[in-house]
């Protein structure tokens, strides 16, 4: 049974920061299969990763750097088929002209650049440089760390911004801010006798955040 149970007691939460109060806020509105969900979210992008890389005989690091490079303001379904198609006129020798992506015309350059290179790990890191897309190919990965995209930072203030304005820009030292305030939520909460790791957090505030809000 996935239900999340919450530990703390009242001095606990009289000390916590408000910014960790505001993510287990979201966490407790989750319903059942919202944190199934959450928790099988990044398991799932990890085996649609893998399929492509044999599918198409790359490393998965090469897979999942381009998909993390064409996430940017791109819905998730698109996001998997502009890389494939990506990966698929790279590999046929067409251009880059020759197909069209749904985020940033940067995105696609730094992703077709991938292919081009065929960096290792550490070097797909480098290539991506972007604190929101390195922590995605990260989390695809498998490391436990946490995306902070423009509703997970709605998430911790407690206030929903749209995610193409000035509000939703994040520096680097606040990203880690909140990206340690998320590690520090998951204190809180246990799954089946473990402790939710970050990305898990993240994965479900996020969909429960969109239900709530109604952002499609």
């Amino acid at each position: 049974m996935l239900l999340g149970i919450l530990i703390e007691n009242k001095l606990g939460i009289e000390l916590m920061k408000d910014n960790i109060k505001n993510i287990l806020s979201i966490y407790k509105l989750a319903t059942p299969q919202e944190i199934k969900d959450g928790i099988a979210w990044y398991l799932e992008a990890y085996k649609i990763s893998n399929e492509i890389a044999i599918e198409y005989e790359l490393p998965l690091n090469i897979v999942v750097g381009v998909i993390a490079s064409l996430s940017p303001n791109n819905k998730w379904d698109r996001n998997i088929l502009n890389a494939r198609d990506l990966i698929k006129a790279f590999l046929n020798g067409e251009h880059i002209e020759s197909f069209k992506v749904s985020t940033y015309n940067a995105m696609k350059k730094k992703a077709w650049h991938i292919m081009e290179t065929m960096p290792n790990h550490e070097e797909t890191i480098s290539i991506l440089n972007g604190q929101k897309i390195v922590s995605f190919y990260r989390n695809i990965m498998g490391d436990d760390t946490c995306t902070v995209d423009g509703h997970a930072f709605n998430i911790w203030r407690n206030e929903r911004h749209g995610l193409t304005t000035d509000k939703t820009n994040i520096g680097k030292r606040l990203y880690r801010e909140i990206q340690e305030d998320y590690v520090e939520a998951c204190k809180h909460i246990k799954i089946n006798g473990r402790n939710l790791k970050a990305f898990e957090m993240q994965a479900i505030t996020w969909v429960t955040w969109r239900r709530i809000n109604g952002i499609v």
